[in-house]
């Protein structure tokens, strides 16, 4: 299936999705906050693509329940599914300044560290690191500005990445290591060294933690176990990526799937926790071209696993053929922890953002897949059933 294409015009430093809003990191030095749902909203389509364009920019959790899963397998229903994704693959989505100017929630000069080297939203407070720090500030709906004017910096250590969760948030710090920093009872606490290793990101594999960097990588591996208070992380060990993997090279892992790049393949290693007796299992790898070069950066999406190489950015779908995608790229995301945007995959070129929404996965079974982190069926499926019947009817 074609991946749907949304052309935002402009120079963008980075971009970040999250609650309805995104959030525009501006060559210039500014944060823009747009009112995602409403540019959604305002799109002149016909109806019968309003259920694709809702799926792929908005609501990316619509169609991956049990029982929706069993609905779009039927073979009619499936097709229909499919040519209302593929009609609107053939339309241009594109937003001028202008036309995005209207949904501007707010506009600041950037108070935080700029040009920054990750950021993260997380419980309604944004965080952006750099060389030079973590800066921490508010940016829940009832925020002037989108996001807060008077940020704080909470950390002087180096920032080369940055993914929260578990009420903790995880610091890739270069030659110092990798790091975390717990959030209890609103408290921010000192960040504290989990490994030494040098590390240029990190991702959250269920409780645990991935670092990578571009000789090795390594799982800083976590359970949980139950005390008075409730559940809590306790730290295991630290878990090469030789001894995962049996060879060295760029390394990265999210979720349930751990990969390696080594020669000309992809190695993928499915991570699970909860088995005790084979909780690393090497699932196969997939190949690419030499002519790409070295690896820059990696990550994994519910879609596939995205690598920056030095002359191409790659998607390797769940399904389908790899897809080669042109231009040079001066940052891109994706949103892997997201319940609504985990389908996207942000791209800035130097006069745009293209957004691109990858849709196949609806389709394709979650436990059995080689390429893709395993994407759950959330727990409220009628709610979410009737809102895309509503959809649909409309």
């Amino acid at each position: 299936m074609q991946p749907l294409k949304l052309i935002i015009h402009g120079r963008f430093w980075d971009s970040f999705l999250y609650s309805g809003r995104l959030h525009l990191f501006g060559m210039d030095g500014e944060i823009t906050t747009v009112n995602w749902d409403s540019v959604i909203s305002k799109f002149s389509i016909f109806d019968e693509h309003r259920l694709p364009l809702t799926c792929a920019f908005l609501r990316s959790d619509y169609l991956y329940g049990a029982d929706l899963k069993l609905l779009c397998g039927d073979k009619e229903i499936k097709e229909i599914v499919q040519r209302k994704f593929k009609d609107l693959s053939q339309l241009q989505l594109e937003i001028t300044p202008k036309k995005l100017s209207k949904d501007v929630i707010g506009q600041l000069d950037n108070k935080y560290l700029f040009p920054h080297s990750d950021v993260e939203i997380y419980k309604k407070e944004l965080y952006v690191g750099s060389k030079s720090g973590l800066m921490r500030g508010s940016c829940n709906k009832t925020t002037k500005y989108g996001v807060s004017a008077r940020p704080e910096k909470v950390w002087d250590g180096s920032v080369l990445g940055i993914a929260a969760n578990y009420l903790s948030i995880a610091l890739a710090a270069g030659k110092e290591g990798l790091y975390e920093m717990k959030l209890e009872d609103g408290l921010i606490h000192k960040p504290a060294q989990v490994a030494s290793n040098y590390c240029t990101d990190c991702n959250w594999t269920y409780y645990s933690i991935y670092g990578s960097s571009i000789k090795t990588g390594f799982l800083a591996s976590y359970k949980e176990e139950e005390n008075q208070y409730g559940r809590e992380r306790k730290f295991q060990e630290l878990i090469s990526a030789k001894d995962i993997f049996g060879a060295s090279g760029y390394s990265w892992g999210v979720k349930d799937k751990l990969c390696q790049a080594n020669g000309n393949k992809i190695k993928v290693v499915k991570y699970n926790p909860w088995k005790a007796d084979e909780n690393l299992k090497l699932l196969g790898s997939v190949p690419f071209e030499s002519w790409k070069g070295e690896i820059i950066s990696a990550s994994v999406a519910s879609f596939g696993v995205i690598v920056e190489l030095e002359n191409a950015l790659v998607v390797f779908p769940s399904e389908g053929k790899t897809r080669t995608l042109s231009g040079e790229p001066v940052n891109w995301r994706i949103f892997p922890r997201s319940k609504h945007y985990e389908n996207q995959l942000h791209i800035i070129y130097d006069d745009r953002l293209e957004i691109l929404s990858f849709n196949h996965d609806y389709l394709v079974s979650q436990k059995g897949k080689l390429l893709g982190v395993y994407t759950q069926a959330d727990q409220d499926i009628g709610k979410r059933r009737n809102a895309l019947y509503n959809i649909l009817s409309n």
